[in-house]
């Protein structure tokens, strides 16, 4: 079963959440982690956590539009 892609804007509110609690925001270093490692790209020094999950899973065609 196929799941439903999720808005460029529905995904960030839902990073964006994360960065409430410390375990969201462990979370959201796992990700950028996992992210890196596939990609072969880390994380320009200036660029949130939020911002690099979007583009990489924008690039991935996981973000609908």
């Amino acid at each position: 079963m196929m799941r439903k892609k999720k808005t460029f804007h529905d995904r960030q509110e839902e990073l964006r959440s994360l960065l409430t609690t410390p375990a969201g925001r462990a979370e959201l270093e796992r990700l950028v982690a996992r992210y890196a490692e596939e990609s072969g790209r880390l994380r320009p020094a200036r660029t949130s956590a939020v911002t690099y999950i979007l583009v990489h899973e924008k690039e991935l065609g996981l973000i609908a539009g």
